[in-house]
């Protein structure tokens, strides 16, 4: 588990290049660290309902789960931030996730709701574990009264997350092979024969990661992609960024162009802002409350460059709401 401090804020495109410079002078760091991050957000298959008693209070709470991976293709060298993503005209399109590298190092994030109370600063726990996946792919043949619709068919056979989302977030269940930290596995991949089937019996496809997280007892529901960059001054993390969601109102793409265009989510181009501090379970209370002063005088050292604050806990509740 881990404690993190935070103050978040936002500035729009034309100050972006006047707050890169004050941060480089402030820090010293003349070349800050490129943030280019691919997140999925999942939610758990079955969700708790607790029996509902007089005099009883119930403190099973579920949680959304961020999976957090690198964003490492020709798009996101190319994004230059410095210039702004116009709708309609530039081009940002990515390539699927899976189809690249087979080893991949992912995320778990879970967070629990930000304490309450008028503080100087968010405090928030959470919990986190990484793990290093090798992706591969399995087969199962599909019988003629399990056979999906055309349209679901052919959604079942990309490779990745983003269209597993498009079609309402969870894929059927089918076999696949999951190899996870076997280094032999990225020079020798495993193969699984395919059994013959009939023309009318297709193959369905589906990355082991995303049936990794069928069995782990979460559905994808959304994604987005993070790029940015982000400086250190101390133990505090700033980071600049903006936030690209998948355009599927894009119909420009060729048939033969699988790549996923994107768009910003905010289409105004303003950067997001995040300024924390992040502690390790067991810390005490010292030097949380001197982390907390950092981030406090931090504040007031970049007022006139833009406004930190406290973001509202409530949309940091990543709770998954019960129906009773």
């Amino acid at each position: 588990m881990g404690h993190q401090l935070l103050l978040c804020s936002s500035i729009p495109h034309k100050k972006y290049a006047q707050t890169v410079s004050t941060l480089e002078a402030l820090t010293g760091l003349q070349k800050p660290q490129d943030i280019a991050t691919y997140t999925i957000i999942t939610k758990p298959h079955n969700v708790f309902k607790p029996k509902v008693e007089a005099g009883k209070v119930n403190q099973i709470e579920q949680y959304y789960m961020k999976c957090t991976t690198t964003w490492d293709d020709k798009a996101s060298a190319s994004l230059d931030m410095a210039s702004p993503v116009i709708t309609g005209q530039s081009e940002v399109k990515v390539e699927r996730l899976f189809t690249g590298e087979k080893k991949k190092q992912w995320t778990f994030h879970i967070a629990d709701i930000p304490n309450a109370g008028k503080n100087a600063v968010s405090a928030q726990n959470f919990y986190e574990s990484t793990m290093v996946h090798y992706h591969t792919r399995g087969t199962k043949p599909i019988t003629s009264s399990e056979k999906k619709p055309e349209s679901q068919q052919e959604n079942a056979d990309e490779i990745g997350a983003s269209d597993s989302i498009a079609q309402e977030g969870k894929a059927d269940n089918d076999d696949d092979l999951m190899v996870v930290d076997d280094p032999a596995a990225e020079s020798q991949p495993t193969v699984e024969k395919e059994s013959p089937v009939s023309a009318a019996n297709a193959a369905e496809l589906k990355d082991s990661f995303l049936q990794f997280l069928e069995d782990l007892g979460y559905d994808v529901i959304n994604q987005y992609w993070v790029k940015g960059i982000r400086f250190f001054h101390g133990d505090i993390v700033i980071e600049i960024f903006k936030v690209f969601i998948r355009d599927d109102s894009d119909t420009s793409r060729s048939e033969n162009d699988t790549r996923i265009p994107l768009k910003l989510l905010d289409e105004t181009n303003t950067f997001q802002i995040k300024t924390y501090i992040t502690y390790p379970k067991g810390t005490n209370v010292d030097t949380i409350t001197k982390g907390s002063k950092d981030l406090t005088h931090l504040k007031g050292t970049l007022n006139n460059l833009f406004e930190l604050e406290v973001p509202d806990r409530m949309f940091l509740d990543s709770r998954v709401s019960r129906t009773i």
